[in-house]
């Protein structure tokens, strides 16, 4: 098998695209939102057609960060992991006293 490195390396992993969220809530929650953005769209093409295409345009543009605070969190998370890891192999708290000697 190959090593997960290697993979991304050889860009044969893209976490951004092969990330789903698998909780039960988020699909629920997601489907209403959507139910609810239909009807109001819907909504505003009847009351007043201008208000629709703007009201989209806003959505939009904040549909567009999206990608970013989640490359954000992504790389923040990893850090945070690659630190912890780094403070549980350099420590040596839990092999002082108890005769082990930590390589």
């Amino acid at each position: 098998m190959k090593s997960v490195l290697s993979a991304l390396y050889d860009g044969e992993l893209h976490p951004a695209e092969q990330y789903t969220p698998q909780i039960k809530e988020y699909w629920e929650i997601r489907q209403r939102n959507r139910r609810h953005y239909r009807d109001f769209t819907e909504s505003l093409r009847k009351l007043n057609p201008p208000l629709d295409k703007r009201f989209i345009q806003i959505l939009d543009e904040q549909i567009d960060e999206l990608p970013y605070e989640l490359s954000q969190m992504f790389a923040d998370g990893f850090r945070l992991g690659a630190r912890l890891m780094l403070e549980v192999l350099q420590d040596n708290s839990y092999t002082q006293g108890t005769g082990s000697t930590a390589e």
